[in-house]
C-alpha cells in the first residue's frame, strides 16, 4: 500500500513531464494546436502528480515514523524479594527461538541493544529502523543503592542474521555505509520495574526501543517510585 500511495503519484508526475516535453516541442516546430494542449495540459498534470507525491511520500513518512514492530515480551517471577532477586523470562517476538530466563538482582531490569536507523527518505519509502538485542541486565532505583552491588545479565543476542551465513560481517557494514541509506547508529536500552508478577512488551520504534507495561502488576510498579 506504500509503494501505492507513493508510486502512483510519481507515476502521473512522469508522464506530465513527458506530455509538458512534448508541448514544448510542438511550441518549437509551430504547432500552435497541439503546444497549447500539450504545455496547458502537461503542466496540469505535471502540477498535480508533484502534489500528489509530496503528499503521499508525506503521509507515507508518517506511517513509517509512527511504526512499531514486537520485539519480546518480558515477564518477572520473584525468587527472593527480600534480597531483590528475580527472574526474568524473555519471549522473543521477532525470532523463532525458545524463551530464554535470567535471574537477575536488582531494582529494574535493563534491555539493551543496537539500533540502525535509515535516512528519512528511506524511511518514507517503507524502509524500517532494524536492530540487534545485546542483553538483558540488573538495574538500581539509585546510584547510592547500586554502588558495589555486582552486575547480572544474560546474552540475548540470538542467532546470527541468515545474510551472515554469506557474507562476513564487515561486507555486510560496507555494503550499508555505502549505499548512503544508514542515517545512524546507536546502542539502545529500556529499563522497568521488577515485580513478581509483571509482564512487559518491548517494541522498536523508528528512534528505538520502546517498552510498555502490559498488566495491572507492571503498570502499579512503574508509576511507584523507588
Amino acid at each position: 500500500m506504500g509503494w501505492i500511495l507513493v508510486g502512483a503519484p510519481l507515476l502521473i508526475l512522469f508522464f506530465g513531464v513527458l506530455w509538458l516535453v512534448a508541448g514544448f516541442t510542438h511550441v518549437a516546430r509551430g504547432n500552435g494546436g497541439k503546444a497549447g494542449r500539450g504545455v496547458i495540459g502537461g503542466g496540469a498534470l505535471t502540477a498535480a502528480g508533484l502534489a500528489l507525491s509530496i503528499l503521499g511520500i508525506n503521509t507515507q513518512g508518517m506511517a513509517r515514523l509512527t511504526h512499531e514492530g514486537p520485539v519480546a515480551e518480558i515477564s518477572v517471577r520473584a525468587v527472593d524479594p527480600a534480597e531483590n532477586l528475580y527472574d526474568v523470562t524473555v519471549q522473543r517476538l521477532d525470532a523463532d527461538v525458545p524463551a530464554q530466563t535470567c535471574r537477575i538482582q536488582g531494582d529494574e531490569w535493563l534491555i539493551s541493544g543496537r539500533v540502525q536507523k535509515w535516512k528519512p527518505w528511506a524511511n518514507a519509502l517503507g524502509l524500517n529502523a532494524t536492530y540487534t538485542l545485546n542483553e538483558i541486565s540488573n538495574k538500581y532505583g539509585s546510584a547510592e543503592r547500586g554502588n558495589g552491588k555486582p552486575i547480572t545479565s544474560c546474552d540475548i543476542a540470538g542467532p546470527i542474521p541468515q545474510v551472515n551465513q554469506y557474507l562476513p560481517d564487515w561486507m555486510v557494514q560496507w555494503l550499508i555505509s555505502h549505499a548512503y541509506v544508514e542515517d545512524r547508529r546507536f546502542g539502545d536500552a529500556n529499563y522497568m520495574p521488577l515485580a513478581d508478577g509483571a509482564h512487559y512488551r518491548v517494541v522498536i520504534s523508528q528512534f528505538g526501543f520502546i517498552t510498555e507495561p502490559e498488566n495491572d502488576t507492571a503498570r502499579g510498579a512503574n508509576d511507584t517510585e523507588h
